[in-house]
């Protein structure tokens, strides 16, 4: 059933998130862009305080990150499977696919939100990566 496929690999997207910030963040925000190039990002808030996926060992933790650049590239690529697998499924079942997903998990509450677009988000004077940042400051000015 598309829904449960759909939903299967947003699960997946958002297990190898929490795996890599080893499950402590408050919220983890996950950017995945599918406009013909594939591109994904992800950054936690902990203690209210927004960390890219790179500066996680900054939260002052009692928790050492694995922040390498090997371990950073197995989890875009597995973002990138699961985007590709998606586009997949919605093609199976003649869906719209999403050109954007902006998920957001907070694993102490278990709550999720999603917020897909189908409509190309870049244009010749804003690149996936403005929109990236600009979501980025967005959720920083709201905490």
């Amino acid at each position: 059933m598309f829904e449960d496929e759909f939903s299967e690999l947003q699960a997946d997207m958002v297990d190898i998130c929490n795996e890599y910030s080893k499950g402590v963040a408050d919220k983890i925000y996950i950017y995945a862009a599918n406009e013909g190039l594939i591109f994904n990002q992800h950054f936690y808030c902990i203690n209210n305080v927004l960390y890219n996926c790179s500066k996680l060992n900054n939260a002052g933790l009692q928790v050492i990150f694995d922040v390498s650049d090997d371990c950073q590239e197995q989890v875009l690529d597995i973002l990138n499977e699961d985007i590709q697998k998606i586009q997949g499924i919605c093609e199976n079942y003649n869906q719209p696919v999403p050109k954007l997903m902006k998920l957001v998990y907070e694993p102490k509450t278990k709550k999720f939100n999603a917020e897909l677009k189908y409509e190309n988000q870049t244009t010749d004077d804003i690149s996936v990566f403005d929109n990236y940042y600009s979501w980025f400051e967005e959720v920083k000015s709201k905490i």
